[in-house]
């Protein structure tokens, strides 16, 4: 028979092409799997990022009704800033901060639909008070029906965290009222 005379003549080409396409496809395949893990972790950091935004937004409309509401006088405002209020005197207080429950204040209002993450907290600084014309120049609003007297200037500085608490964001906003 000629079977075997035939058999003898083949080289395996077959299979060295076969073990070639192989390895291409793994490392398609490798890439695509690393290319995939890249793109879910900056998913997930983006996905971070915003849920810190949201609390941060949502401690900065806090402290602003807490200036509303609750800040009366500014004799509070001091160096210490045991409740959260500070004055002026240092700057970027922020960048030193501890943010713990002595140092700012806690949006109490916040319910997180993210998990376990923290409460935002905020900071309110009096900067003093704009009392000439120029001073109120992009203050144009306030004051309209409460009478006359000075417009307090409050810097409010929020943070938030997002679901692990490893990504802070800080907005911060100024704010005036007549008191």
């Amino acid at each position: 028979m000629n079977n075997t005379a035939a058999n003898t003549k083949q080289s395996g080409a077959a299979l060295v092409v076969s073990l070639f396409i192989l390895l291409v496809m793994t490392l398609i395949g490798v890439s695509s799997m690393q290319t995939t893990t890249m793109e879910e972790k900056m998913a997930s950091n983006t996905r971070e990022h915003q849920q810190a935004f949201e609390a941060a937004e949502s401690a900065l409309r806090a402290a602003e009704a807490h200036i509303e509401d609750d800040v009366t006088v500014t004799a509070g405002f001091d160096t210490t800033g045991s409740d959260g209020h500070y004055d002026n005197s240092v700057q970027e207080l922020w960048r030193t901060l501890g943010w713990d429950n002595t140092d700012s204040l806690a949006d109490s209002s916040y319910t997180s639909t993210y998990g376990s993450a923290p409460a935002p907290r905020y900071i309110i600084e009096h900067y003093g008070s704009a009392t000439t014309a120029i001073d109120k120049f992009n203050l144009g609003g306030y004051g309209t029906g409460a009478g006359g007297g000075d417009v307090e200037l409050f810097r409010i500085t929020a943070r938030g965290t997002g679901a692990n608490n490893q990504s802070p964001v800080f907005i911060q906003t100024y704010y005036g009222k007549i008191l």
